[in-house]
């Protein structure tokens, strides 16, 4: 599926490059506007991850809409928006009818996609479109990295597809054809690539990553950290939308804060170990001293990271990824939370209070220019006991996936029990559903209907005893939430696959194929990933396959992530 998916994209870019009219005619046909150019496409795989329709327009399917704009004036040239409609798979969508006026001097086209969620995609047609006819065009996160990085040659101040955005005065449509043609080199072999962040441990272990290679679905590299072995590095990454940077924190020996790392992905095509010898070409940035921790989360734009600090002062540091900027640190009660949210409007940031057993929530909108404090929180909910390792957002952005850990429940505890996952309604603070569990990560399907949670007997990632289901990946049925009306007792437990022996317990789908890639390790650190096909969720009887053999990768695995998407 993969396969076929990447030689669309390509052999879509290579037309639009070379200027060559696809899927259509130069003249106009049935249905097309006389004297117009008219333009339809679909998202890339997985580009529409769980976003909710637009109410009232069920019958439509309505994800999203999409304009067209000049890239010489920065305007819009379409006649009007028209709506990008959901496919079958419940993470991508299309469009038709997008039409425009042909360009007597044509600089290139840029559509710009708006989902309902807010998140945008853009993607530059650097066709002719002197004359009438028809066009397909393919919009998602590959291209919109396409977009930006056109935009950063040309000198913009800003990206192509936001208003008043335009290429300098005299650029000529051949020179966005090879702006183009020059990027998606760049860029696209990186965007091909996911991450396993192996935490390396104490004595010789050694940290660093594994790379995935999304379209044969295998590791093609594990690349160490031989400058920090005996040290840990964060169980959490991000790399950024274009798939360039990784931001990962690694700790210090003696106990001293650690340090954020910027590390240069394309260099690793040459590297498979990080030394003193090639470290400078490497590190991008070293943000030295901050402190490192285990959550690791970036804002919907990519603009902001969040990363805890479990040394020296402790809190979450936020950083500006676009300006290598350190901004502060949100003290959160001296407590170094496992993970945290971001809403999709990048307003609100939602954490723990770790032991503490509170979920907490922050007003962000003043970021770059003031961090929040503890006395800024805008929602603060307890559990009542316990611990909280699992926080994750849903895509509709009304509820919160909470997870305590702790089991069984204390004989002590005479409230309402909270151990497992817990479903918050943030629009009215309370909790509407707990499925009992040992949350100790979550996931969410790219189609918003499964709630994935790895379970672990241990408190944190230590290797449960063999017999012992607490090294579990759990589904939950959360399709409910996404519709007008959901029903907190439908939100159901409808599947287990248990590991045991192992430790480690993380996981992540890839939107664009689907396959679910889960990190686990041995009694002895050693790192292992598995593959498995969840198609079978929404049969009668539910269920989850493996495919093929574990995958060796590197000591003590945990996050697995891919470009401008959270680690799971």
């Amino acid at each position: 599926m993969m396969s076929r998916w990447k030689g669309a994209v390509l052999a879509a870019l290579t037309a639009l490059a070379l200027g060559i009219t696809g899927c259509g005619t130069s003249g106009s046909s049935s249905g097309t506007a006389a004297n117009a150019v008219v333009i339809g496409g679909a998202l890339e795989p997985g580009a529409a991850r769980a976003t909710l329709k637009t109410v009232g327009a069920a019958a439509s399917n309505q994800i999203g809409t999409v304009v067209a704009l000049d890239a010489a004036t920065g305007a819009i040239i379409s006649t009007a928006p028209v709506a990008v409609v959901a496919d079958s798979t419940g993470s991508g969508g299309t469009f038709s009818g997008l039409t425009i006026n042909p360009q007597a001097t044509p600089s290139g086209v840029v559509l710009k996609v708006t989902l309902n969620d807010g998140k945008t995609y853009r993607s530059l047609l650097s066709n002719d479109l002197s004359s009438p006819g028809t066009l397909s065009a393919t919009v998602g996160p590959k291209s919109d990295a396409i977009v930006v990085a056109v935009s950063t040659s040309l000198g913009l101040n800003g990206v192509l597809g936001d208003l008043g955005v335009k290429v300098p005065a005299g650029t000529k449509l051949a020179d966005v054809v090879a702006k183009v043609n020059t990027a998606s080199a760049a860029v696209l072999p990186l965007l091909e690539q996911g991450y396993v962040i192996n935490t390396g441990g104490s004595g010789q272990t050694t940290p660093g990553f594994s790379i995935i290679n999304r379209t044969t679905q295998s590791v093609v590299k594990t690349v160490r950290f031989s400058n920090l072995t005996g040290l840990r590095v964060g169980h959490f990454a991000n790399v950024t939308a274009d798939g360039s940077e990784l931001w990962l924190c690694s700790n210090k020996r003696g106990g001293a804060a650690g340090d954020m790392n910027v590390y240069n992905l394309a260099g690793f095509a040459n590297y498979s170990t990080v030394n003193a010898g090639n470290q400078a070409s490497l590190i991008k940035h070293s943000f030295q001293g901050v402190g490192c921790g285990v959550q690791n989360v970036q804002s919907p734009n990519g603009r902001y990271l969040f990363a805890s600090s479990d040394q020296g002062t402790k809190g979450i540091n936020v950083f500006d990824v676009a300006n290598h900027r350190y901004l502060g640190n949100i003290t959160n009660n001296n407590t170094a939370p496992h993970v945290g949210a971001v809403s999709q409007d990048g307003t609100k940031y939602y954490t723990s209070t770790s032991s503490l057993y509170h979920v907490v929530g922050y007003d962000i909108s003043g970021l770059p220019n003031a961090v929040p404090t503890d006395a800024n929180k805008t929602f603060d909910l307890s559990l009542g006991y316990g611990g909280i390792h699992a926080i994750r957002l849903h895509p509709g952005g009304r509820y919160l996936f909470v997870g305590n850990n702790t089991w069984p429940v204390p004989s002590s505890w005479t409230g309402a029990v909270t151990s497992g996952t817990n479903v918050v309604d943030l629009q009215t603070q309370r909790i509407i559903a707990t499925i009992p569990g040992r949350p100790h990560n979550y996931a969410i399907s790219p189609d918003g209907k499964y709630l994935l949670v790895t379970e672990l007997s241990s408190p944190d990632c230590e290797v449960s005893l063999p017999g012992d289901p607490g090294n579990r990946l759990q589904f939950i049925d959360i399709s409910t939430l996404l519709t007008a009306s959901p029903d907190p007792t439908k939100i159901l437990d409808i599947k287990h696959f248990d590991t045991p022996g192992y430790g480690g317990s993380h996981a992540a789908w890839d939107p664009t194929t689907g396959i679910l890639y889960y990190s686990v390790y041995d009694t002895a650190n050693q790192g292992w990933l598995i593959k498995l096909n969840t198609s079978g969720l929404s049969a009668a009887t539910p269920s989850v396959a493996q495919i093929g053999d574990k995958i060796k990768i590197g000591a003590a695995p945990h996050g697995v992530l891919f470009p401008g998407i959270n680690s799971d």
